[in-house]
């Protein structure tokens, strides 16, 4: 029960359930766009699955990312006042994150769901792209040259 009640205490502290509920929020939001865009658009129904696998692939990433930075980013939670001595170089404020904690940055979360729903934008203009010549191909297609011979 010890290990349990620890558990919640560091879900807590480090916000990963406002996170999860932040990210649920934006993921709805999200999909629903790329729904209407598709539907406006008459894109085959994979493309809404596409959304959905892109959104849940970003849900461990925002949740790991919550866990190793230790919250949702905060306004005025930097202090602009600290100064960085650039003399010290053992100063605390100078070092730089390691491992994971590098890699996992709000700054690189954001950037990534950025990426995606690009990715998908991409793909939704490239098929837009080439079904439209593939359909005028197709309608051009030696089938028509048949039904035209006497």
């Amino acid at each position: 029960m010890a290990n349990l009640k620890r558990i919640l205490v560091e879900i807590h502290r480090r916000s990963l359930w406002q996170a999860f509920v932040a990210y649920v929020i934006v993921s709805i939001v999200v999909f629903e766009v790329s729904v209407a865009i598709a539907d406006r658009r008459d894109l085959p129904e994979w493309f809404t699955l596409f959304s959905i696998v892109l959104l849940v692939i970003g849900l461990p990433v925002v949740l790991l990312t919550a866990a190793l930075q230790e919250g949702i980013p905060q306004m005025g939670r930097s202090d602009p006042t600290l100064r960085v001595d650039e003399n010290n170089p053992e100063s605390p404020h100078q070092a730089r994150p390691e491992g994971f904690r590098r890699i996992f940055t709000w700054r690189n979360a954001i950037l990534g769901g950025v990426a995606a729903f690009t990715l998908w934008a991409l793909v939704a203009a490239g098929w837009l792209a080439l079904a439209g010549e593939l359909v005028d191909g197709m309608s051009a297609s030696p089938e028509s040259a048949v039904e035209g011979e006497p």
